[in-house]
């Protein structure tokens, strides 16, 4: 019997397209000379997707499939998103997922939601950790591919491969615009702005993508939910990506949020379609299903100071909470909800970290958890630039990465980790 990619055509091949030539994948594939075949005998690109999604039990089995031939590995890179959804879940933290963080300096965030001027900040900054360092070169943010969109864009919300900014150009500063952005692939949807008595003041926000979902929603969805004061009540809104519009304003029951506490308001997780915030006492709970739905508060059996906690999730999919201690060094606790219950915390972890330097002085903020690869972003203040920076904890290894240096870091604001989507990953490993 001949090899199977003889039968397929597969050996004879011509010049194709780059896949995702806008986003941070062009760089991964640019200097790959993408091939296809030619000839009646060769299957369709979907039918051939079909057999490498079916005939896959993980990841690892389709990056082995690309790794056959370019062919192949040029189906994987651009229908990655189509085989994810075949497979089965992961049981474990991902860790190669993790690709860094976006931060913005010197700010004035005061002013701007007052809408008195623009924000005259510089677009947002991506800090790389050094495995994506190797895997993608150097990153950059792209603004001069979107006509300068960027240019002075927050970063307020991120997770699954999908950065939310607020755009902040001038013509905008009187309302309120939101885009959604995938930097791996480069697309990037505008949200219809929110203006007038629409627009909100200070606000809370996450995102929810068809990950989090069943397999019948359309690739590329995706639902944004804010959380803002009016002025007797605290207001919801929600975007879907399907509809193509912002839902109407639902009204949270009970008394309205302080709006200090709505300012301090952490990243949000999502936990099966549920996003959570972490507040001083409790987490708040708001379910993304449609029009908007149940809101829920899950009590802490801790309370800490906003810098010192955050909320995660375990492998299993368990809403999590994690906190820092000092105790002769830095100690990270985790504790997981029992699924069986609404309220009741069990431990799940605990880290030492003796290299993090512990002093009287030392001042540290628990940043980012990202949620698929098991990492939490934090930064210290210890009076030198050579113990002060920006660290990444892995959970699955407890292994400590320093991303930068300097007493700079923890004053940085507008500070969101990023990690790749299944899909992303698929394409960029595919040898194409």
């Amino acid at each position: 019997m001949p090899p199977l990619r003889r039968r397929l055509g597969l050996d004879r091949a011509r010049s194709g397209p780059t896949p995702y030539p806008n986003g941070w994948l062009s760089r991964r594939h640019r200097r790959s000379k993408t091939r296809r075949a030619d000839g009646d005998e060769v299957l369709p690109a979907d039918v051939l997707t079909e057999i490498i999604a079916r005939a896959s039990s993980g990841a690892a089995d389709v990056a082995r499939f690309s790794s056959t031939c370019r062919r192949w590995g040029f189906a994987v890179a651009t229908h990655a998103a189509a085989i994810c959804r075949s497979l089965p879940p992961p049981t474990r933290y991902q860790t190669h997922l993790t690709l860094g963080f976006f931060h913005q300096e010197n700010e004035d965030v005061r002013a701007f939601h007052r809408r008195r001027r623009p924000c005259d900040s510089a677009q947002p900054t991506f800090v790389p950790t050094a495995s994506a360092s190797h895997l993608l070169g150097t990153l950059s943010l792209g603004s001069h591919l979107l006509g300068g969109l960027f240019e002075h864009a927050r970063p307020v919300a991120s997770r699954n491969g999908r950065l939310v900014l607020e755009l902040r150009r001038e013509e905008r500063a009187q309302g309120l615009t939101l885009s959604v952005y995938n930097p791996m692939t480069g697309e990037v949807s505008v949200l219809p702005a929110l203006s007038g008595e629409d627009c909100p003041g200070y606000y809370a926000c996450a995102i929810l993508t068809g990950d989090d979902l069943d397999a019948s929603t359309p690739l590329g969805f995706f639902r944004v939910l804010l959380v803002y004061n009016r002025r007797s009540f605290t207001a919801m809104r929600i975007f879907s990506s399907d509809v193509g519009s912002w839902r109407p304003e639902g009204r949270m029951p009970g008394a309205k949020m302080d709006a200090g506490k709505l300012r301090r308001l952490g990243p949000a997780v999502v936990v099966r379609g549920v996003a959570y915030w972490p507040m001083h006492r409790a987490a708040l709970g708001v379910r993304l299903d449609g029009a908007l739905m149940d809101v829920c508060f899950v009590s802490y059996n801790n309370h800490y100071f906003p810098d010192y906690r955050l909320l995660g999730v375990t492998p299993d999919g368990n809403l999590s909470f994690v906190f820092a201690l000092f105790i002769r060094r830095l100690i990270i606790t985790i504790e997981s909800l029992k699924p069986s219950s609404a309220s009741e915390w069990e431990f799940h972890e605990l880290i030492k970290l003796p290299e993090v330097p512990t002093r009287p002085s030392t001042a540290l903020k628990l940043r980012w958890f990202n949620e698929k690869s098991g990492t939490v972003l934090f930064t210290i203040r210890e009076g030198g630039e050579a113990t002060s920076g920006a660290f990444m904890l892995n959970l699955a290894t407890r292994s400590l990465e320093k991303l930068a240096g300097g007493v700079e870091c923890h004053g940085w604001r507008n500070f969101c980790g990023y990690e790749m989507d299944r899909a992303a990953h698929l394409a960029s490993v595919a040898h194409c």
